[in-house]
């Protein structure tokens, strides 16, 4: 075997790695999920705004509720803009106007078939806004990658001095 098979290889597990971790955040009820935003809140804004630490817990719960809507939303953008990323790599040896194609749609298939788990998860729901959110985060997370290669790309070409 060469090394592009073992290349390949490692770079598909990385996707369906990345699968994974979607898949376990999805499977958390809405309870466990709201937890989860709220302790990445609450760590984050101990570092962001000073007087966090000097807020009543009722302030500080307010803040973090406030907050919630768009953590959990930049959270999708996130996640599935990795995954587009790495969809693209996976993908190498294919033209890039039908590799950007399919990483895109790989991510867009499978930010639908997350909102499909979510309806079985306790408190959670199917919504199309949030397949839209991450599958505009695939995107950008494609385009990264591309941007990424066009520049290696062209460094590569550069005469050493």
């Amino acid at each position: 075997m060469n090394i592009g098979y073992y290349r390949r290889a490692i770079l598909v597990a990385l996707v369906l790695g990345w699968c994974v971790v979607i898949f376990n955040f999805s499977s958390q009820s809405a309870t466990e999920s709201t937890e989860t935003s709220s302790d990445f809140i609450e760590i984050f804004c101990n570092f962001i705004v000073p007087e966090f630490g000097d807020f009543s817990g009722a302030q500080r719960l307010d803040f973090i509720n406030h907050l919630q809507f768009a953590v959990r939303k930049c959270a999708h953008f996130t996640t599935f803009g990795i995954l587009g990323f790495l969809c693209w790599f996976a993908l190498y040896n294919i033209k890039n106007k039908l590799r950007y194609a399919l990483a895109v749609a790989f991510s867009f298939l499978y930010a639908c078939s997350d909102e499909i788990h979510q309806i079985f998860v306790d408190g959670r729901s199917c919504e199309l806004r949030d397949v839209l959110i991450d599958t505009l985060g695939a995107m950008l997370g494609t385009l990264f990658a591309l941007l990424l290669t066009l520049l290696a790309l062209h460094f590569r070409k550069q005469p050493e001095l």
